[in-house]
């Protein structure tokens, strides 16, 4: 048995984050405390006090815990505010591994915030799982990270290129998605969920919700441009999005609100053609998201957006569109595909991509060196 300290970068969500999705397809006869990030010490969040309860067990070999508030501090200009934050963390990690009589750990680190940490905490080996950029912390704290690490994960190949200079003892670990529950959308026996029972086709889909920072022009270029197609969001769009309003307003677009995970297959198996956006606060960033893989097993058309200096991935099955004009052309040869192999061909890279082959490849790495 080993036993490991994950510090996340997010809390533990009824919707699984990445890092909860390796940990939880992790061999479970590993230990694993699970801290969530500390929220500010001075602000009004309603979690703050969360601290002072017991771990929350949450799979058979898996404790949650929340560390306590802290300053924020994202870089080495307030030092005393600096050493009372590692100061209080690295106490409560300590207290809680002796509470839990956990020992040697691996700390599985998945954000720079923690490499302030590093010289308080006892560990025997250490991962970063880096699956984004990180602009809000200073540079300095993720290269002391990436040095530090005996292994680091990588989520795409400019986080790799991001990584290198710091340790070459790196891996590309993409995102992946859940097979188990999108191959559910070839239910044949699926009911067609109510809420489309009044739109009308061609159905372009969005599983999922929609934050304010996702750049809808796309779609709403692509609505304005063809009055017969549909689209749908299923899932809750931020109201701050700065084109909700204006989108809300054409009869062909339809926000559904909040949908239950385990029902978008359901949703999946009606669209026609599924579709992915960019974020505006970071539109070069080129980790796949999960969402992509998770549509490659349903094996549906896809039209995503692509971010102007990435590589496109899966281009044989993805209609990719790099502005608001050539998403509208991708829509169009999506909804017209006419090809036998190529939902076949979608499937199969959406089964390579499962969270728990993903999983897989990351303990065979972890065991190679010698870290579980």
């Amino acid at each position: 048995m080993a036993y490991i300290i994950c510090l996340s970068s997010s809390r533990w969500h009824k919707t699984p984050t990445r890092t909860q999705r390796l940990l939880t397809q992790l061999n479970r006869y590993h230990k694993i405390l699970f801290f969530q990030p500390p929220p500010a010490r001075l602000s009004r969040d309603p979690r703050r006090n969360d601290y002072k309860k017991k771990g929350r067990w949450v799979q058979e070999n898996i404790t949650v815990y929340t560390l306590p508030p802290i300053f924020s501090v994202t870089d080495d200009t307030h030092p005393f505010l600096l050493r009372r934050n590692i100061k209080k963390m690295a106490d409560y990690i300590a207290a809680q591994a002796a509470r839990q009589n956990v020992r040697n750990a691996l700390v599985w680190a998945c954000s720079p915030l923690y490499a302030t940490l590093l010289e308080t905490l006892d560990y025997q080996g250490l991962v970063y799982d880096c699956f984004q950029d990180w602009p809000e912390f200073d540079i300095h704290w993720e290269s002391l990270l990436a040095n530090r690490a005996d292994v680091l994960f990588a989520a795409s190949p400019g986080l790799v290129d991001h990584l290198a200079p710091c340790n070459s003892n790196i891996a590309l670990l993409p995102n992946g998605g859940d097979r188990k529950l999108f191959s559910k959308a070839d239910d044949l026996t699926l009911q067609v969920p109510a809420p489309l029972l009044r739109i009308r086709g061609p159905l372009f889909g969005y599983l999922g919700d929609v934050s304010r920072d996702v750049d809808l022009r796309p779609v709403y270029q692509a609505a304005r441009a063809h009055a017969a197609w549909s689209f749908v969001f299923a899932g809750r769009c931020s109201q701050a999005n700065p084109l909700y309003r204006h989108m809300k307003q054409l009869s062909n677009v339809h926000f559904l609100g909040k949908i239950d995970r385990l029902n978008l297959p359901g949703y999946a198996a009606q669209f026609d053609v599924l579709i992915d956006l960019l974020d505006t606060d970071d539109p070069d960033e080129d980790v796949v998201p999960s969402r992509i893989y998770e549509y490659l097993m349903v094996g549906k058309p896809i039209a995503a957006m692509y971010p102007a200096r990435f590589i496109p991935v899966y281009p044989d099955v993805i209609y990719g569109a790099r502005s608001p004009k050539e998403f509208v052309d991708a829509c169009y040869q999506a909804v017209l595909e006419n090809s036998a192999w190529a939902p076949a061909s979608r499937r199969q890279y959406g089964a390579e991509a499962a969270w728990e082959l993903r999983a897989a490849e990351a303990e065979r790495i972890l065991e190679s060196n010698g870290l579980l």
